[in-house]
């Protein structure tokens, strides 16, 4: 992008020629035959054989006062320079995220039926544009406030922030190719067009954003790919292509559909219409969404009426629910044996460090305040402080003071990654709420 909109805006438009002019240049330069026409002007045989041909309708001023031999009269620009419009358009683009270029084409063109959109205009591969276009986007600009010197002032600002938002396709290339091969998305979707223009050269960068999306997206592949993988890519493809309305993903349903199959005897073809090599074979990804909701609810209802199946014959939905319900029974017991013991031994065991920590670095980057503790823990100030009351002796030697408290970054760290905190820590929030917030909790850190 040229940094002087205005000059680009202000170059001379070309002088367009009427059959009158041409006849008059054999005239004017005293001769019949087009290579000494070529020769006196300065200009490209081949130039020259076009205009004379009536193959060119316009030049150049430069090029018109050597035909002519005289400058040319004030001409009305039909055909400007481009760099200014384009320019306008990705501020545009910019500040109106629900617009894109092909809105902004149907809108120029809006005269013609169904205009098919050329993009070389905002590419830039056509650098002349005609002159209403940049018309029609000023007029935008001014509709919403913006006159031409505020306009000037903005587009030099974007231009900064967008050269910082732009990413070398050079480094987005490896995450298209790994979503490709993978997980089966066209580049051509995650980019918003053509990888064609990438690769030939003509297009370099692409928004951070769409280089973020695209990040993301390959870390979502990577784990769905670790896991069972099947479902998740799926998941993955279908998020970015989108959905279709009325249908849900055949992969959201199987495993509760041969759940059914096994345990109760009804035929698959029962709930789908068809066979399963139909989707098996990836004839068919989805089914209508009624189908799926008639799936999940006779599995659940079947489910509840079997009490004694195995967790492990569970679909995997069913298991991680009916595990999650088991821990956070076997928590709750825990947590309510050690409230009610006194099982000290087993919390200084947690509390207590596993190595000895470093003396308190004047910069205070790699220790965190007292208070600010509790967050970084997961729990709330009230419950930390009675944990800190208790244990007062362990965190009084773990903490440095230098006008307030301190506890070091990797003692907290290590401590919420140790197997038993957990029970520690609901221990001690059960004690906050039963507590009566009138009884003060004795301080040992102040």
């Amino acid at each position: 992008m040229k940094a002087d909109y205005a000059s680009a805006a202000l170059k001379k438009p070309r002088v367009v020629l009427t059959d009158k002019d041409i006849d008059s240049l054999f005239e004017i330069h005293g001769t019949s035959a087009i290579t000494d026409l070529a020769k006196r002007t300065g200009l490209s045989y081949l130039q020259v054989y076009n205009l004379v041909h009536r193959r060119i309708s316009s030049v150049s001023n430069h090029h018109y006062r050597r035909l002519f031999l005289r400058p040319a009269s004030p001409q009305v620009a039909l055909k400007i320079d481009g760099t200014f419009f384009r320019a306008m358009v990705d501020l545009w683009l910019y500040l109106n995220d629900n617009h894109t270029r092909t809105d902004l084409y149907r809108d120029f063109f809006k005269d013609e039926p169904a205009p098919r959109v050329d993009h070389r205009i905002f590419s830039g591969k056509i650098k002349t544009i005609p002159a209403r276009l940049e018309h029609i986007m000023r007029q935008k600009f001014l509709k919403a406030g913006l006159d031409d010197k505020l306009l000037n002032q903005w587009l030099e600002e974007y231009r900064a922030i967008a050269y910082a938002d732009r990413v070398p396709y050079s480094r987005i290339r490896p995450l298209l190719r790994y979503l490709e091969k993978n997980v089966s998305v066209s580049p051509n979707s995650i980019l918003k067009q053509s990888t064609v223009r990438y690769e030939s050269g003509e297009l370099r960068h692409v928004s951070r954003r769409i280089y973020e999306s695209a990040e993301k997206l390959k870390q979502e592949a990577e784990t769905a790919l670790d896991g069972d993988g099947e479902r998740d890519v799926t998941k993955i493809r279908e998020n970015l292509l989108g959905g279709r309305k009325g249908y849900t993903l055949f992969a959201d349903v199987k495993a509760e559909l041969l759940f059914l199959h096994a345990h109760t005897g009804r035929s698959i073809k029962h709930y789908l219409g068809c066979g399963l090599w139909t989707y098996e074979s990836g004839k068919a990804i989805r089914i209508r969404s009624w189908r799926a909701r008639r799936i999940m609810l006779d599995c659940e209802q079947f489910i509840l009426k079997s009490p004694h199946l195995p967790i492990t014959a569970l679909p995997p939905k069913y298991r991680w629910r009916k595990v999650h319900e088991l821990s956070s029974v076997l928590v709750a017991r825990s947590t309510q044996l050690l409230s009610d013991g006194d099982d000290v031994d087993f919390e200084k065991q947690i509390l207590k460090p596993s190595h000895r920590e470093t003396g308190l670095d004047q910069s205070y980057q790699n220790f965190t305040p007292f208070d600010m503790a509790p967050r970084s823990l997961g729990m709330r100030r009230r419950a930390f402080d009675l944990m800190v009351a208790n244990h007062c002796e362990i965190f009084r030697t773990v903490g440095k003071f230098s006008k307030r408290w301190y506890l070091p970054d990797d003692y907290l760290k290590d401590l919420s990654r140790k197997t038993g905190f957990d029970l520690i820590l609901a221990k001690y929030e059960r004690l906050a709420e039963t507590m009566n917030p009138r009884d003060g909790i004795n301080a040992c850190l102040n």
